[in-house]
C-alpha cells in the first residue's frame, strides 16, 4: 500500500510541475531553482532535472547564503554537492540579513532572499512553496488584519516568480523524496516556535486538521477566491483612476468625487501597485478622510520608513525613501 502511494505522489509532483509548465507556455524556457537544500526545494531541483530533456528546459539553481545559523556552510556545500551529481550549474550569492525597524527577521530575511534571487538570475524563477505554506500564510495575513491581498496568500505567477507546488501538499512532497532516495538539509530554525509561521505550522495547522482534516486544501482554495476578488476591486480602482496603471501624482478630487469606500480601495491598489506595505488600516483610512476633506491650505501627508503621500496643489503625490 505505501508503495502504490508513493508512485502515486511519484506521477503527481512531476505531473504537477508539468501542467504547470505547459500551461503558462513555459517549454523550452531557462528556469533558475531557488534552491534552498531543504525537503521543498529539493523535490523541485529533481522533478525539474526528470522533466528538462521531455519539456526542453535549460535549468540553473541558485542558494542564498544568509549566514544566519552556524550550520550555512554546510548547506551551500550540500548544494553543491547534489547540483554537480545531477549536472546543474549552482551559484551561490552571500546576503547579509538586517531588518529594518518594526521589521522581523524572519520577514526581513525573506525579503533579502527574494531580492538576491531575482538580482542574480535572468528568466524565470521557480521557488517550491506548496499548499501548506499556502495556508499558513493566509493564517498569519489573516490574524494581521489583512484583506483580500494578504488573504489571497502566495500567487503562482509573481513577475518572473513560479510557484508550482501551490496545489500540493508537504506529505507529497515527502512522499516523493523518499520514493526517489533524495538527501536534504534541515534548517533548525523551522521548530523554532518563536516565530509565527512555525508556531501556526507546529501548533494552530495541525489543531485545525483535527476538526477540519482538509484545512490545509480548503484555506488554498480560498486564498484563490481571495485572490480573484483582489483583481476585481484592482480592476475597478483603474477604473475610478482612469488610467490604465497605477501611477502618481492623482488627482484630489478624484478621491472626494468617489464614495469614501471606493476612495480607500482606490488607495489601497495605489500603495500595492507601487509595491510598498501598506499603513494600519485606521492610520490609511484617516489619511484619505483627510485628503477628501481638507482645504486648499492644508497638506496632509504619510510618512513610513519606506515612503512618503504627501498632497500639494490639490495633487497627492508619492516618493519611495532612499
Amino acid at each position: 500500500m505505501v508503495g502504490s502511494r508513493n508512485k502515486l505522489s511519484n506521477k503527481r509532483v512531476e505531473a504537477t510541475l508539468a501542467d504547470f509548465l505547459v500551461q503558462h507556455a513555459l517549454i523550452g524556457q531557462s528556469l533558475t531553482i531557488a534552491y534552498s537544500g531543504g525537503l521543498d526545494s529539493t523535490v523541485l531541483l529533481y522533478a525539474l532535472k526528470r522533466l528538462a530533456s521531455l519539456l526542453d528546459l535549460r535549468l540553473a539553481a541558485l542558494h542564498v547564503h544568509h549566514g544566519l545559523s552556524q550550520n550555512a556552510d554546510e548547506w551551500s556545500g550540500h548544494c553543491a554537492r547534489i547540483c554537480t551529481q545531477l549536472g546543474i550549474d549552482l551559484s551561490v550569492i552571500n546576503v547579509i540579513v538586517k531588518p529594518k525597524l518594526g521589521e522581523g527577521i524572519e520577514a526581513s530575511a525573506r525579503k533579502v532572499r527574494l531580492d538576491a534571487v531575482l538580482t542574480q538570475s535572468a528568466g524565470w524563477v521557480c521557488m517550491a512553496h506548496h499548499a501548506d505554506d499556502q495556508a499558513e500564510t493566509v493564517l498569519h495575513n489573516l490574524l494581521r488584519g489583512s484583506g483580500f491581498r494578504g488573504a489571497g496568500g502566495i500567487p503562482a505567477i509573481r513577475g518572473r516568480v513560479l510557484r508550482p507546488f501551490l496545489t500540493l501538499r508537504k506529505e507529497i512532497l515527502l512522499e516523493y523524496a523518499t520514493e526517489h532516495q533524495l538527501k536534504w538539509v534541515e534548517d533548525e530554525s523551522n521548530e523554532d516556535c518563536y516565530f509565527t509561521r512555525n508556531y501556526l505550522r507546529h501548533e494552530v495547522v495541525p489543531l485545525l486538521k483535527v476538526r477540519f482534516p482538509k484545512a490545509v486544501e480548503q484555506l488554498s482554495v480560498a486564498a484563490r477566491r481571495f485572490s480573484d476578488a483582489q483583481i476585481l476591486l484592482d480592476d475597478l480602482a483603474l477604473l475610478d483612476l482612469k488610467k490604465d496603471h497605477f501611477s502618481f501624482p492623482v488627482q484630489t478630487s478624484v478621491l472626494r468625487n468617489l464614495a469614501e469606500v471606493r476612495a480607500r480601495n482606490l488607495m489601497r491598489s495605489l500603495l500595492s501597485g507601487n509595491n510598498v506595505q501598506l499603513p494600519d488600516e485606521r492610520r490609511l483610512n484617516e489619511f484619505v478622510r483627510q485628503v477628501r476633506t481638507a482645504s486648499n491650505d492644508r497638506h496632509p501627508s504619510i510618512q513610513t520608513p519606506t515612503y512618503r503621500l504627501w498632497v500639494v496643489s490639490g495633487e497627492l503625490h508619492f516618493e519611495k525613501k532612499a
